[in-house]
């Protein structure tokens, strides 16, 4: 049986409403459950990303989502962070919380949400995207155009140790895979996302 596509709703972060970041909240919290981040945390944190940008409207940070009915069912966050390299500042789109609702997987939610995201790259927005994963997950992202990332990367500002990967997840991945990616190390300066 073939599945009808969802679409895909963009909402700019600095104006999200309550229920759209509280429903993002709930599948976020339902896909990654921790006691100390529920639903209302999670749509707080969304919402402040939203409040503390700055910039160019052009590089807002965005959140796609997938309703069916009144049901969130799918989700992804991007937002611009400046990186450091060898040949200078890189601004470049970051990717998270792409997630999908686990009574819904297989319809192609998350390539629908990480497809609409990375329209940003294609329509010039931002050069590239990255992100983290997982191993599980990683092929995954390369049938839809990322490449892994061979780069050491590395967190000049932590207090703690600033060689070491702020990424948790051990997998960090680029998109699109060509394109004149830089050299040598990556300062994300800041902790991973």
């Amino acid at each position: 049986m073939k599945t009808m596509p969802h679409p895909v709703k963009a909402c700019r972060l600095t104006q999200i409403r309550e229920d759209d970041a509280l429903a993002a909240g709930e599948l976020l919290a339902a896909v990654w459950p921790r006691p100390d981040r529920g639903p209302v945390e999670r749509a707080e944190q969304l919402k402040r990303v939203g409040r503390d940008y700055s910039g160019s409207s052009q590089q807002e940070p965005i959140s796609y989502l997938i309703w069916e009915g009144n049901k969130l069912i799918a989700h992804a966050m991007t937002f611009c962070r400046v990186v450091g390299t060898s040949a200078g500042d890189l601004p470049i789109m970051a990717l998270a919380m792409v997630a999908s609702d686990p009574a819904c997987r297989g319809q192609g939610l998350g390539a629908a949400v990480t497809h609409a995201a990375f329209a940003r790259i294609d329509n010039g927005d931002f050069p590239f995207a990255m992100f983290q994963t997982s191993l599980s997950i990683q092929s995954f992202y390369e049938r839809i155009g990322c490449q892994l990332v061979e780069n050491r990367i590395v967190n000049s500002l932590s207090e703690d140790d600033p060689q070491a990967n702020p990424f948790h997840d051990d997998i960090v991945m680029r998109y699109p895979a060509g394109g004149d990616w830089p050299t040598g190390d990556i300062d994300l300066r800041g902790r991973g996302y």
